[in-house]
């Protein structure tokens, strides 16, 4: 029996969301673990690579997949010009993982 199995590893974690932002408003919360952003879903460079997603799909829907409380979950998130800095209004750093570490 073939097993489909994805181990998902969050990359960043949510630790700011501005109020009557995108992010706040599509559902995006404190804490959550971005897990796929878009077709950004590790790597190097990932502040170029998630603006540029950003950017490119202003004004559409982008899956975000997050780990939340133990959870996967799905969210639609659309980047778009509100009255605040940047286009979410939500802020993310780097989850250092062990290999990042040696």
């Amino acid at each position: 029996m073939d097993v489909d199995v994805t181990v998902s590893i969050p990359f960043a974690l949510v630790d700011e969301i501005a109020e009557d932002s995108p992010a706040a408003e599509d559902g995006l919360q404190l804490g959550d673990q971005v897990v796929k952003f878009g077709n950004v879903e590790s790597g190097d460079n990932l502040s170029p690579k998630l603006a540029s997603e950003a950017q490119t799909n202003q004004g559409r829907g982008i899956p975000v997949v997050v780990l939340r409380q133990g959870a996967l979950i799905t969210l639609t998130v659309t980047p778009r010009v509100w009255q605040g800095r940047g286009l979410l209004g939500a802020v993310s750093r780097r989850i250092a993982r062990l290999a990042d570490m040696t």
